[in-house]
């Protein structure tokens, strides 16, 4: 095993040991005793909004765990039922999804953000062209719905690393990356010859999914995860992930093989 392969699954096992130590215990509920929610730990982000949902979860006396798998078959095992739901999808989510019962409390809020080549900032001013390429990360709703708007081809990435090898490459013109609670998805390293337009295409928030036969789950859910963001709670999980963050470098998780929710 390779070097780099040993230091990814090293910060892999660490987001996903951190989400379970960062939970204090909760209380109990009449509801289903445990639910496996799809997700996806490829960045700090994920591992989370893992942790914040595994709090919820808990207060209302319910063992949650989660199942990593890639974005699209997530959704498709939360629709069908094989999973009792989506760790988080911007509201669109539920319109290509009938079965998905949205939890009423925004996760987390976004920004998306377009990175293009030094001195080529004027080509998002110009008229939409399909010859004009645009990078965007595999199973992304938000990054895939933008790129159709901007009359642009769109070219799917695995990771925002490869999105930005093929901007440096010339294989697309302009790639889009999700910001989310101050999250940085790109270090600064990696934006050499390269320009993040800092006006956003696009603001969402994100919210967590289960199947309809959840009802009475997705109903108990957002005045729990209201009390924990006016607690404090949130804020804490969130500034711990964020300092992770910054001990291993901003988008340092980027280079795991895997998708990003949203």
């Amino acid at each position: 095993m390779s070097d780099a392969v040993m230091l990814t699954n090293k910060r892999y096992y660490a987001w996903v040991l951190a989400a379970f130590l960062i939970i204090p215990a909760g209380s109990s509920a009449e509801l289903p005793d445990r639910v496996q929610i799809a997700a996806i730990f490829d960045d700090p982000t994920t591992a989370a909004a893992s942790a914040i949902l595994k709090l919820a979860y808990q207060r209302l006396g319910v063992e949650a765990s989660t199942l990593i798998t890639p974005s699209l078959r997530a959704l498709m095992m939360a629709d069908t039922g094989l999973l009792d739901g989506d760790l988080f999808r911007i509201d669109h989510a539920a319109q290509l999804y009938p079965n998905l019962l949205r939890v009423e409390y925004a996760l987390f809020h976004g920004t998306l953000q377009a990175v293009v080549r030094k001195n080529e900032e004027h080509l998002l001013d110009l008229p939409p062209e399909q010859t004009r390429a645009v990078a965007v990360r595999r199973g992304n709703i938000i990054s895939g719905l933008t790129a159709k708007n901007m009359g642009m081809t769109p070219v799917y990435a695995n990771s925002n690393k490869q999105a930005l090898s093929l901007l440096e490459s010339k294989r697309v013109d302009v790639a889009l990356f999700t910001f989310i609670e101050q999250f940085d998805p790109i270090a600064q390293k990696d934006l050499t010859g390269l320009h993040l337009i800092e006006e956003p295409l696009a603001t969402f928030e994100l919210y967590h999914y289960l199947n309809r036969r959840h009802g009475e789950l997705a109903r108990a859910l957002p005045e729990v995860l209201r009390k924990i963001e006016e607690d404090g709670t949130k804020k804490q999980i969130l500034d711990s992930f964020r300092q992770r963050q910054e001990e291993w470098g901003a988008g340092s998780i980027r280079n795991t093989p895997a998708n990003q929710y949203h």
